[in-house]
């Protein structure tokens, strides 16, 4: 199978970057690629790589995420879809063979902003990095992916992934 086109290429990465740690640790990627990427990200420069050959993993399964949902590119819907709500089947998978996979740090959590660089999320609060949402404001509604804010979001978008976490996680309300 091959992998489906990026529309949004900027989101992909927004939600890849943070976990392209693990992948720098494993030897898979180099530092110096993730630190491009991230820079072409944050300076708007048009991000030319190859992404399936940086995060083979994910750019597959949003190909699979897209493919069962009728597209034939992975747009913000697939990606949200992915991220939000089967990322964690996945990482519960790879665990098995990658114990270097910390499931809690890789799970997408909705949070208000408290204040610039801290976020409430349906687990605690916790210091995030604003790098690629560097405009939040107290009250706004973000995903957080590791330690880093990753988007906006509507409230109704926060609630229903808090709901979707807490009957998946069992985790305290």
């Amino acid at each position: 199978m091959s992998d489906l086109p990026i529309k949004d290429r900027e989101l992909f990465l927004r939600y890849a970057i943070p976990c392209g740690s693990v992948l720098v640790d494993r030897g898979t990627v180099s530092q110096k690629t993730l630190d491009q990427l991230k820079e072409k990200l944050l300076s708007g420069k048009p991000i030319k790589q190859d992404l399936g050959k940086v995060f083979k993993v994910g750019v597959r399964m949003l190909t699979i995420t897209a493919k069962r949902m009728g597209r034939k590119e992975v747009d913000k819907e697939v990606i949200r879809k992915y991220f939000w709500f089967e990322h964690m089947d996945c990482i519960n998978e790879r665990v098995k063979t990658y114990p270097d996979v910390v499931p809690e740090k890789c799970l997408v959590l909705p949070a208000k902003v408290l204040e610039k660089g801290l976020v409430k999320t349906p687990i605690d609060e916790r210091k995030v990095r604003t790098d690629f949402v560097p405009d939040v404001k107290p009250g706004d509604w973000v995903t957080v992916h590791y330690s880093y804010i990753v988007e906006k979001i509507t409230e109704k978008q926060a609630e229903q992934l808090k709901q979707f976490i807490e009957k998946e996680y069992k985790l305290k309300k």
